[in-house]
């Protein structure tokens, strides 16, 4: 692994699991002095770099340590390069091996503690969830026989759960770590249950669980999008407009938001609006079936009611023969 491709995963590394490696991001002489000692830890063999030797370590220098983070810490010095990776942030589907590589190997070190070898399964699941979810199901229930009351671990069994069908195993996993987590750290597990009360219609429950979802996702578009649709189902119509267009604002090279707000306009009479909708929804995803047949059907209907004005109607009887 060269040195900026590592530089660039313990920063991931630590961005994504230490809160004050984040805060000090934003205080810029402290996250200098941070990734100025991260770089002299990963790459202290190096050759001096054709930039100068202002980030060479001191001869004799003791080593710095690269992680704080619980679940970086305590793992063993031989194991550091692999926990850098494992929990790293991959850039896309293509990237995602070496991290889950990273992560087998950690498993099969066989010689750390249970809280930190049921990170690394959680975090190999995380990785998987997509592609395998059979091995990522697997993962999560090696993570939970060493933590049982992990609920992270829970809430990403739930993901897939869900995406199963085995609602009732979801929600079992959901309302459990929504009681473990502090109610800052449940937005994602709130999110997850109100969507599944949704698909049992049960909307009362879901607007409950969205409606504490939202504050603790505040960018994330998912929650918006899954409160639209109780609304809509609800009939709440200017609220599921509401929503469906933070939806768009968060995620606007998504069409779903604009292809469930011309639902809504549709809905309440305003087609020249829906189809606005639709076509910005279609300038986003050309090919979208849905967007496309309810373009198509509005357009039809657009065209049907000034043929129903101009019909001739039928003349009174005047009684006479």
């Amino acid at each position: 692994m060269q040195m900026t491709t590592r530089v660039v995963a313990m920063h991931s590394a630590l961005w994504g699991f230490d809160r004050c490696y984040r805060w000090a991001w934003y205080v810029w002489p402290a996250s200098f002095a941070l990734l100025i000692a991260g770089w002299i830890c990963i790459d202290k063999q190096s050759a001096p770099s054709a930039t100068g030797n202002w980030a060479r370590p001191l001869a004799g220098a003791a080593n710095i340590p690269v992680h704080r983070s619980p679940i970086l810490a305590n793992w063993p010095e031989r194991l550091q390069n692999d926990v850098i990776t494992c929990f790293s942030n991959a850039v896309n589907m293509a990237t995602l091996q070496p991290l889950i590589d990273a992560c087998t190997h950690l498993i099969e070190s066989k010689d750390v503690a249970d809280p930190q070898m049921a990170n690394a399964y959680n975090q190999r699941g995380f990785l998987q969830k997509l592609s395998q979810p059979d091995r990522a199901l697997a993962d999560y229930d090696a993570a939970l026989k060493l933590q049982p009351d992990a609920p992270l671990v829970l809430t990403n069994r739930a993901y897939i759960y869900i995406t199963r069908n085995r609602n009732d195993d979801a929600m079992a996993d959901l309302t459990k770590a929504i009681e473990l987590f502090p109610p800052t750290q449940a937005g994602y597990a709130r999110y997850l249950r109100g969507y599944d009360y949704f698909r049992r219609k049960d909307y009362d429950r879901a607007m409950e669980d969205l409606n504490e979802a939202v504050p603790h996702m505040p960018s994330n578009p998912y929650p918006y999008l899954a409160r639209g649709e109780v609304e809509q189902a609800r009939q709440q119509w200017d609220a599921a407009l509401r929503d469906f267009d933070e939806f768009s604002r968060f995620a606007p090279r998504n069409a779903r938001g604009l292809i469930l707000k011309g639902q809504v306009l549709e809905a309440t009479g305003k087609i020249p609006e829906a189809l606005s909708a639709l076509n910005s929804a279609l300038a986003i995803e050309p090919d979208n079936q849905n967007a496309l047949t309810a373009r198509d059907r509005l357009r039809a209907k657009q065209a049907e009611a000034p043929q129903q004005q101009q019909a001739p109607q039928p003349k009174p009887d005047d009684g006479r023969n």
